[in-house]
């Protein structure tokens, strides 16, 4: 990418400069571009090590990381990133479309704090982040599968909780953020029963506003229409 500054033009990253890496044949994990792929249906996933998230072709630092899936277009690790560049970002994201709008951003706000992951959340935790190297993760308004008959394809659920329980350090973090009532009963049950877990919060197990959270499309969205926001926050208690 060409840098804004004295003697250069600066041309605007468009979601579209970032192609899909490879065909459905080919399909494999990659690091490319600044975003790691992580492919559906693949069964290969142990052949790929495991991030060092201080390796040049990640963060090439040992500053503290933090995930959130579910990142959407962005918004709000965009502003975390700017906001704390001494932390480092990853954002998970399964679709596509959504990955390249996050990349765009970064690329045009010359973010070096921020890595990308194009894949489901469980397969890239369990199969490429190392055990006890994540400070905190956050979950930022999952699909909440509203139908019950679809409740089993919402992600919070014990292969997730698990995956994170590893991957997060002793007392570190877990934050999910949901506007859906039964998604938020879930989260805590879910949550409780894994047995890794406590909530930071005392009963009901969530709070109702959180000053200077940062922003979202599915916060400010669901904000302006006057539904009510579930904070949760956990705290990993293993070991």
């Amino acid at each position: 990418m060409i840098k804004a500054g004295i003697g250069y033009n600066f041309l605007p990253m468009k979601p579209k400069d970032l192609p899909f890496p490879y065909s459905w044949e080919d399909r494999r994990p990659l690091l490319k571009d600044g975003v790691l792929f992580v492919p559906d249906y693949y069964q290969g996933h142990s052949e790929f090590p495991k991030l060092d998230w201080s390796c040049g072709a990640v963060f090439a630092n040992t500053n503290r990381v933090v995930i959130e899936y579910c990142s959407g277009n962005g918004a709000w690790i965009i502003d975390k990133a700017l906001s704390f560049p001494a932390i480092n970002w990853v954002a998970v994201e399964w679709r596509f479309d959504r990955v390249r709008k996050i990349w765009s951003k970064k690329n045009n706000t010359l973010i070096p704090n921020l890595f990308i992951v194009c894949g489901e959340a469980v397969t890239f935790t369990s199969s490429y982040v190392q055990e006890s190297s994540v400070s905190e993760v956050y979950v930022n308004f999952p699909d909440p599968w509203p139908k019950e008959k679809h409740a089993k394809n919402r992600l919070i659920q014990q292969e997730f909780i698990q995956a994170i329980a590893k991957a997060v350090v002793k007392e570190g973090k877990a934050t999910f953020v949901t506007d859906a009532a039964a998604y938020s009963r879930q989260m805590v049950e879910q949550m409780q029963q894994s047995g890794e877990w406590r909530s930071h919060f005392p009963s009901p197990y969530f709070v109702s506003e959180w000053d200077g959270y940062g922003p979202s499309y599915f916060n400010d969205l669901w904000t302006s229409q006057g539904r009510s926001i579930f904070y949760h926050q956990f705290i990993n208690g293993k070991g």
